[in-house]
């Protein structure tokens, strides 16, 4: 079980951190169309509450 919760943070942390780096290439292009990567923003919010929920948090 751990390693699971562990996976899941890893896979959160991941999504998280690409949807940063999308969103600060969209600002330095200057494009104002819609950030790219929002789905890994979602994602990792997902994996964040079934990670806390399998610790029983």
């Amino acid at each position: 079980m751990t390693l699971l919760v562990e996976a899941l943070q890893d896979a959160a942390f991941y999504r998280d951190t690409r949807s940063h780096v999308l969103r600060s290439a969209v600002r330095k292009r200057g494009g104002g169309e819609p950030v790219p990567g929002d789905e890994h923003r979602v994602r990792a919010w997902a994996y964040e509450a079934l990670a806390l929920r399998l610790k029983g948090g």
